[in-house]
């Protein structure tokens, strides 16, 4: 029942907060802006989101090498977009990234260091965004002159590093351990050790230390790169350090497991923080909904690659299934060439 509730619950949310969002607007005045996008723009944009999945996708690939686990590169790429795919259009138990972890178990034969392997990636892409958001924070203060921006930002910047600490603290975890096994979350407190083991292990491979760092930076660099072109094609007047400021504020908020990929939430947020450097709500949501649009139609090639790995599966099934048909009918003849016939 519960496994049904939060799906539904999350539905609720985004579609409450997005019909907010959008009783704030012009609803023509959005549409006739975001009819300026050209087709050779879109596949433009396309292909560029697809160089930043790429490139993620390798920075996995890094994370992996020191646990003597690896995955080719295929693999982990259509793991990436399916799991867009589940996170956009399938809002159930079965997330983006549990699906990651089950695709590359098939790989590695190892689901814990599987779930290591994509904390890891996502953990060397948050402290990435930690460095770069905390590097941002003279930026605030030159280009949002609006207090409450800068709290928040502020306290991003905070939660991240924050975030960091817990799971790189041995210590911290021997202190919060008691608490878990009194709450009967023992394999948790299990699950973060061996976390903190595999990191260390990660830590002490120089070469994928800096490989995983240098691609997470150019990757976040790239996605609010990617986020200025979108806003240039709309002609909207919002500066590249303003966007700097502005995706890690969004990028944190909407992780949190409250709604449909961050739907209608995002959609306030661009609202609110437009709001405090003077553009409209028809602006703010006309960026938000085209960098959710675009998503939507690189994650359907994820659909593609589950749809192929469910047939990959049934035609493994097949195949075993006609061995054990070959075993036996071959088993059979030898029987009656042996003139051995089975009792009535």
């Amino acid at each position: 029942m519960k496994s049904k509730l939060v799906p539904l619950l999350k539905i609720c949310v985004s579609v409450g907060l997005l019909i907010f969002a959008l009783m704030q607007v012009d609803l023509q005045q959005t549409w006739e802006q975001f009819r300026q996008l050209s087709p050779v723009f879109v596949v433009e944009a396309l292909i560029y989101y697809t160089i930043l999945q790429l490139l993620s996708s390798w920075r996995w690939q890094i994370v992996l090498r020191p646990t003597d686990h690896s995955a080719p590169m295929n693999v982990l790429f259509s793991s990436y977009l399916a799991g867009m795919f589940l996170n956009t259009f399938l809002p159930g138990s079965l997330g983006g990234d549990v699906y990651r972890v089950y695709r590359v178990t098939q790989v590695t034969n190892d689901s814990q260091v599987s779930l290591v392997s994509v904390f890891l990636e996502r953990f060397s892409g948050l402290a990435v965004l930690s460095l770069l958001a905390a590097l941002s924070l003279p930026l605030t203060f030159g280009l949002i002159d609006s207090w409450d921006v800068i709290i928040l930002f502020v306290s991003v910047v905070a939660a991240l590093v924050g975030g960091i600490i817990l799971v790189m603290s041995p210590q911290l975890l021997n202190w919060v351990e008691p608490w878990l096994v009194k709450f009967k979350l023992g394999s948790l407190a299990e699950r973060l050790a061996r976390i903190q083991y595999l990191l260390l292990q990660f830590v002490q491979d120089r070469q994928a230390l800096v490989y995983s760092t240098l691609l997470s930076l150019v990757i976040h660099l790239g996605i609010v790169h990617y986020h200025y072109l979108i806003a240039q094609q709309l002609q909207l007047p919002v500066s590249f350090w303003q966007l700097l400021v502005f995706v890690p504020i969004v990028a944190v908020i909407t992780v949190l497991p409250i709604s449909v990929g961050g739907l209608g939430v995002k959609e306030g947020l661009w609202i609110y923080l437009f709001a405090r450097i003077g553009l409209s709500a028809e602006q703010a949501v006309l960026l938000s909904l085209t960098v959710t649009w675009l998503g939507w139609l690189l994650s359907l090639a994820g659909g593609g690659f589950l749809l192929l790995d469910e047939s990959r599966e049934q035609m493994a099934t097949v195949q075993y299934e006609l061995s054990n048909l070959s075993s036996t009918k071959l088993g059979l003849s030898g029987v009656e060439k042996s003139g051995v016939s089975e009792p009535e």
